[in-house]
């Protein structure tokens, strides 16, 4: 199959595609666009952005066709040779997995907007671009001439981002006899010597960890935004990072740079190369359910920040700001009471990207690095430290671009084998059920002769247990910690905060119950557009605290 891209007017984000498939030996075509992508494990319902969808034969004649669900087209083609499918895609929305196009790049992620034949899923593809002279294609696909790819089968093609740009920066290395090409797409001043100095660092020594890299090419695709951004999604050969604010990536911002990236890399073996039974092979038509979360983005996000540490790229006290935000995440989320990490994963697909019910459920990348966290450390405690964790995604690791498979049982064997020890307490208490994290924590944490502390917040409302955030000048409840003051009073989610004890907000709510906290407090608020008076509990032991890890 072959596809078309082209363009008018950028600044009106339509993308025009057409794909020409071959149809002589077949009397009817079911093409799907895909529901969803991989590395966001939720229903992106891409169709939405489709117009003007039309079916013509190679010589130009009306083909009817049926649209069968909300994503699949079914065209009868028995009397035609070939057909060709045309449509507009609105691509206004830039971030690491979405597709976008205005007068500075042509950025498409192929699993938002290009069609794959149900029947034919094999098919080869062949990506013709008509884009600007001085237009350069960036991507992992194969170049087979100046402006035009080629993709083996649609799952190639769908995992394989691609921008067109006449003013990206591009560099490239060879580390292990493997090119690493990076591009960056948008506003930025690239220190290279610093970025590619701390990106060998991590980059070889992932490959050490896992004895070998499974692709001969691999490309960073880096979109920068001139605003606070931070998001990124893996592929088998390529990753797309998006980041801003340009003026801080290499400043307050690098930090983030470095860890979102060994992330992504480290899921070119977890997730790409080694998944869940449940999602090889995708299937992009559907829903693909897994209670496996804990280690696709839990051991990935754990990982990725202890090897920007162990190959020396962090500092210890960098690594421990790390680790302080995700013990933070954690203990400031009620849903850890209510919902096992793998019950989140498997609802990840109803609202795994978004706050959801207040204190429904819990994030997979946040309790799985945890959990990550105490497995490495029971591991090496059991071996004298002679294996971790590295040791158990490598034996799932077959060295090359084949995939490999797990599932609960062969994660915890492979687990228990290792460490030579038991791992029904961490399975049955943390992974599939709702137990206290913080004595596993301090365990683990001993192990590498680390501690962390409670400390009470400065925030003061945090102390009487709520948190808010400003829009537009108002001051809004966004979480309420369970029994903490707040929850008893009860202030709840989405109160707008407007007065304390009858002195109006002006930005300095924290000012005013900190002036008030040997007082009782009143807040005045508009809960759904009546105003009411609030009397709030004397603060508790039930607080956001803040927690900070040390050497002990």
């Amino acid at each position: 199959m072959k596809y078309i891209v082209k363009f008018n007017n950028a600044e009106r984000h339509y993308i025009n595609l057409e794909l020409v498939v071959d149809t002589s030996k077949v009397n009817s075509l079911k093409m799907q666009l895909p529901a969803w992508r991989p590395g966001r494990y939720e229903l992106g319902n891409f169709a939405k952005n489709i117009k003007d969808f039309s079916v013509l034969s190679g010589d130009g004649k009306t083909i009817p066709f049926t649209k069968k669900t909300k994503d699949l087209w079914q065209i009868e083609c028995a009397e035609f040779a070939q057909v060709n499918v045309s449509y507009s895609y609105y691509a206004s929305e830039l971030n690491a997995g979405s597709t976008f196009l205005d007068n500075n790049q042509l950025y498409i992620n192929p699993v938002n907007c290009m069609l794959y034949n149900v029947d034919d899923y094999g098919a080869s593809f062949e990506i013709e671009f008509s884009i600007p002279s001085d237009y350069h294609l960036y991507s992992s696909l194969k170049s087979i001439s100046k402006n035009t790819l080629y993709a083996t089968n649609f799952e190639e093609l769908a995992d394989s981002p691609i921008i067109a740009s006449n003013n990206a920066q591009s560099k490239s290395i060879t580390l292990n006899n493997i090119n690493f090409n990076f591009c960056f797409q948008g506003e930025i001043n690239i220190d290279w010597n610093r970025l590619l100095q701390d990106f060998k660092l991590f980059i070889e020594y992932q490959i050490q960890l896992f004895g070998s890299f499974p692709h001969k090419d691999f490309l960073f695709l880096f979109q920068i935004t001139p605003y606070r951004s931070y998001h990124g999604v893996e592929h088998h050969k390529s990753t797309v990072i998006l980041l801003g604010p340009s003026y801080d990536i290499f400043k307050n911002f690098y930090s983030e740079l470095l860890g979102v990236s060994s992330h992504e890399l480290y899921h070119v073996w977890n997730v790409k190369n080694i998944r869940p039974q449940e999602m090889a092979p995708y299937d992009f038509s559907r829903e693909n359910y897994t209670q496996m979360g804990y280690v696709t983005e839990g051991v990935t996000t754990y990982m990725g920040d202890r090897i920007l540490y162990e190959s020396g790229v962090f500092s210890l006290n960098q690594y421990f700001e790390e680790l302080q935000k995700l013990f933070q995440r954690h203990f400031h989320n009620d849903g850890r009471n209510h919902y096992s990490v793998a019950e989140s994963s498997w609802d990840s697909w109803l609202d795994g990207y978004v706050a959801g019910a207040p204190a429904r459920k819990v994030s997979i990348y946040v309790e799985g690095a945890l959990i990550a966290l105490i497995c490495d450390a029971k591991i090496r405690k059991s071996t004298s430290y002679k294996k971790s964790l590295h040791d158990v995604m490598k034996s799932m690791y077959k060295g090359s671009d084949k995939l490999s498979t797990y599932d609960k049982k062969i994660y915890k064997e492979k687990l228990e084998s290792i460490s030579k020890s038991s791992f029904d307490d961490v399975f049955n208490n943390l992974i599939y059920n709702t137990l206290d994290f913080s004595n596993y924590l301090e365990s683990a944490l001993e192990v590498f002769g680390w501690k962390y502390e409670i400390e009470k917040s400065k925030n003061w409302s945090w102390q009487y247990g709520f948190k808010t955030k400003s829009t537009s000048g108002k001051v809004e409840i966004e979480n309420v910690l369970e029994k903490s003051a707040a929850y008893n009073s009860p202030l709840v989610f989405k109160d707008q905060i407007l007065a304390v004890n009858n002195f109006y907000l002006e930005n300095n709510l924290e000012h005013w119950l900190e002036y008030f906290k040997d007082e009782d407090v009143v807040l005045t608020i508009n809960r759904g557009g009546r105003v009411l008076e609030l009397k709030i509990n004397k603060r508790n032991n039930y607080q956001y605290f803040n927690y900070k890890i040390s050497k002990k």
